[in-house]
């Protein structure tokens, strides 16, 4: 037992671990799901066009375009090695996610680096060929230097909302009244604000706010939680299309696809109001752990999800560095069981999205679908609804002021 103990307790066993697991998921990759790579390649082919920054890579902010353009440059333009060599940047940012668990995640950082290796695993090789998992350790990091290091903390969720613009309201629980919730609101701003100005002078303003009308201009995604009724019924009725439409994504068009989209603009209203109320409440705690200023920012992507008419199987990343910064805890907190069950229920909807994309995605956008893909994808949805119930709830319970004792 003693052996068994000191293993576990080695971060080299840890290390081990961490890489048999990504071995497997190339092997997954190579014979089973080359295809994956198709979003790299647009990439690599939108940076490769002649033109100004106005013109390149608008559904995103103007960082990420920077950030295409110097990998370009590193490998001259080659879209071989732009591919391996954009996976071999997100398997860098992978093993320093687990390095920094291991290191900071205090008593239970065993259980941290295990949930992240279980959950990557679970989703799949397709973790390595979205750039969604630098905003998903961006915020995990956030979460779990908030104490150690709040002005870094700052801005490295600033650093995630100049990928995605959406991080930006992660940032909500590490502020309020305190030397180091400033910290974290200076660390924030200066580097939200400089990179701003940034991509104004390099594109203008039309290339700053390109990603906001070019999200809201878009039709309702098949794997959206709006679409999931629709979807479903799909597979019994006709008179509904599925199509790539011009923003690169699969859209479902046909009966009552009007009434769900304006469904989903009212739930994302509503998914903001709840975000700014769950931000406000932690705001106004005297004393926040790392546990409850991760769980507030795992509820806010968990209704961002939901509430969005758009829903890529990458965006389930996004739930992983909370949920690993949920996991560990601040050292001085007693262990609690529904932390484990959250990593585990994350875990299933990651392995629930692997099977509908890559596994089962032809016949869920196929006419007609397939049954049991379109079942897979009804059930991760419903997943997704009651974790962030779940997790709203829980959030809430935490994020309550202390009542006053009385003698």
């Amino acid at each position: 037992m003693s052996r068994i103990r000191a293993v576990l307790g080695s971060g080299w066993a840890w290390a081990a671990f961490w890489a048999l697991s990504r071995a497997l998921l190339g092997y997954v990759w190579r014979t089973t799901s080359s295809y994956i790579v198709g979003d790299v390649h647009y990439y690599a082919d939108q940076v490769s066009q002649p033109g100004s920054w106005s013109a390149t890579l608008v559904e995103y902010p103007t960082p990420v375009a920077w950030a295409m353009n110097l990998l370009r440059l590193i490998t001259q333009a080659d879209p071989g090695a732009f591919v391996w060599g954009f996976a071999a940047l997100m398997v860098l940012l992978d093993a320093a996610w687990t390095h920094l668990l291991w290191r900071h995640g205090g008593r239970r950082r065993e259980l941290a680096v295990l949930g992240w290796i279980c959950f990557v695993t679970a989703l799949g090789p397709l973790a390595y060929f979205r750039f969604d998992m630098a905003p998903a350790v961006l915020a995990g990091a956030g979460a779990l230097l908030v104490h150690r290091r709040p002005g870094l903390a700052g801005t490295l969720v600033a650093c995630g909302a100049a990928l995605k613009l959406w991080p930006a309201l992660l940032v909500l629980p590490l502020l309020g009244r305190g030397r180091r919730r400033r910290a974290s609101m200076i660390g924030f701003l200066a580097t939200g604000v400089s990179l701003a100005a940034a991509s104004l002078v390099a594109g203008g303003w039309n290339r700053l706010v390109s990603p906001l009308t070019w999200q809201s201009d878009r039709g309702l995604q098949v794997e959206s939680v709006a679409a999931t009724p629709l979807m479903y019924a799909r597979v019994f009725g006709s008179g509904w299309q599925v199509a790539m439409s011009r923003f690169n994504a699969y859209e479902i068009t046909g009966p009552a696809v009007t009434t769900a989209l304006r469904v989903a603009d009212l739930g994302f209203l509503v998914g903001l109001g709840l975000i700014a109320l769950l931000g406000w409440r932690t705001i106004r705690l005297g004393e926040r752990s790392t546990r409850t200023v991760a769980l507030v920012m795992l509820a806010t992507i968990l209704v961002m999800i939901v509430t969005n008419k758009t829903l890529s199987p990458q965006y389930l990343l996004w739930l992983g560095g909370p949920v690993c910064a949920v996991l560990a805890g601040p050292d001085d907190q007693a262990p609690a069981r529904w932390p484990l069950l959250v990593a585990f229920g994350a875990c299933l909807l990651a392995c629930a999205t692997q099977v509908v994309y890559p596994i089962r995605y032809g016949e869920i956008i196929s006419s007609p679908p397939g049954a049991f893909g379109t079942s897979v994808l009804v059930l991760r949805n419903t997943g997704l609804l009651a974790a962030t119930i779940i997790v709203v709830g829980l959030a809430w319970h935490h994020s309550r002021r202390p009542s006053p004792t009385t003698s």
